[in-house]
């Protein structure tokens, strides 16, 4: 998954498939600027969405539930930063669809994503010692924008961009 500052996100230039706005075709994002990484394993980078119906609106909580592994002070600084900010999650699924136009899902896209919840419990023998972090939001007007051109390589390649 990459994890980049909302402000960053906003000053980048997204290119919005004509037909489906839904649907993000390219990202460059300024020059200098690059997402944060982080690999999963396993169930380690779970995402959701809810819808969140009330009697005079329609939204959709995002989430982002994901472990890191790597305890390195460069890494602390970085989750240190996480909680100062808003930030759009882009994940890649396990599941790509049809020639991988469900490969990349963007959360927190419209409203940005606030650090939640961060925990490490030292002791707990099944992390391993990770942190256990949480992204939210519940003022996102639309599910998970998808990031897709042409196929998945050229989508991957747009990824892998996002990040040093």
């Amino acid at each position: 998954m990459v994890v980049i500052p909302r402000a960053d996100w906003l000053n980048a230039s997204i290119t919005y498939n004509n037909a489906n706005t839904q649907i993000i075709e390219d990202i460059i994002l300024a020059s200098g600027k690059t997402g944060y990484s982080y690999q999963g394993m396993n169930k380690s980078i779970l995402p959701k969405y809810e819808l969140l119906k009330t009697d005079f609106s329609v939204k959709y909580t995002h989430e982002v539930s994901f472990k890191v592994f790597n305890l390195s002070p460069t890494i602390k600084k970085e989750l240190e930063s996480l909680a100062q900010g808003l930030y759009v999650v882009i994940i890649a699924n396990k599941y790509h669809g049809t020639g991988g136009n469900a490969s990349f899902e963007i959360y927190g896209a419209d409203a940005g994503l606030s650090l939640t919840t961060m925990v490490r419990e030292v002791g707990n023998a099944e992390l391993g010692g990770a942190f256990d972090l949480v992204l939210t939001t519940s003022e996102e007007p639309n599910m998970p924008k998808t990031l897709f051109v042409t196929n998945y390589a050229a989508s991957k390649a747009i990824f892998d961009g996002l990040y040093s």
